[in-house]
């Protein structure tokens, strides 16, 4: 990888499983309100008939059957939502056997004075491809021309003026066509797994430098060392 000089930068992304669950916990509300409101009605008309002129038996039947209906879907939903809680559960039991394990990410990462292998994807058709170095306040350290064909990359420390410090540093990739900047891509990383949570959207994992990764995204996972 060869040192250039070229100009500025950019920068990265959501879901929807949190909705899902918050729009099931409505209905469920909703469901126990209509519930209430129909024992109540039901109760009143039973209280306040004319005992000489009672309420038709097939409509009381009707009814009967119309509130044992409300009542089973109710808790149907809390079943339902029980057993999702307790996969969830599971889910993330089995992930935690992964914190001090390394997962493949776009996150700013220690680097020790060894080889860092690099992932980056320029964009198809780039003439031209820089890695750009960050460490963690996100000042650019290193732009180092890499192959615009390239999968994955070797970092050996490369920095403007020389090999930088040991320290946390961030990647991403810039494309060129024509002389022009057509995108800009994060380079991903090993980084090490340090927490992981089970929230709304389903279970995340916490890398070392702070970025929340869902568990549905990871892409690789490896033993440190």
């Amino acid at each position: 990888m060869e040192a250039v000089t070229a100009p500025t930068q950019a920068t990265p992304a959501t879901t929807h499983a949190a909705a899902r669950a918050s729009g099931g916990a409505d209905a469920t509300r909703t469901l126990s309100g209509d519930f209430n409101t129909f024992l109540t009605l039901l109760t009143a008309q039973l209280r306040n008939q004319d005992p000489l002129k009672p309420a038709d038996s097939t409509e009381f039947v009707a009814q009967l059957a119309q509130f044992a209906g409300v009542e089973q879907q109710i808790r149907t939903n809390d079943r339902i939502d029980a057993l999702t809680a307790a996969l969830a559960d599971d889910e993330a039991a089995g992930l935690a056997s992964w914190i001090g394990m390394e997962v493949r990410a776009a996150a700013a990462v220690p680097w020790e004075s060894k080889p860092l292998s690099l992932a980056v994807t320029p964009e198809p058709g780039a003439e031209l491809a820089v890695l750009v170095v960050r460490d963690a306040e996100g000042v650019e350290k290193a732009r180092l021309t890499v192959d615009p064909a390239a999968s994955e990359l070797t970092w050996n420390g490369e920095g403007i003026g020389g090999t930088l410090p040991e320290g946390v540093y961030r990647f991403e990739v810039e494309s060129y066509r024509g002389g022009e900047k057509i995108a800009t891509r994060p380079a991903s990383v090993f980084a090490e797994i340090v927490e992981v949570r089970r929230e709304a959207a389903g279970t995340i994992l916490v890398l070392a430098d702070g970025t929340r990764l869902p568990a549905d995204q990871v892409t690789a996972l490896r033993r440190p060392g």
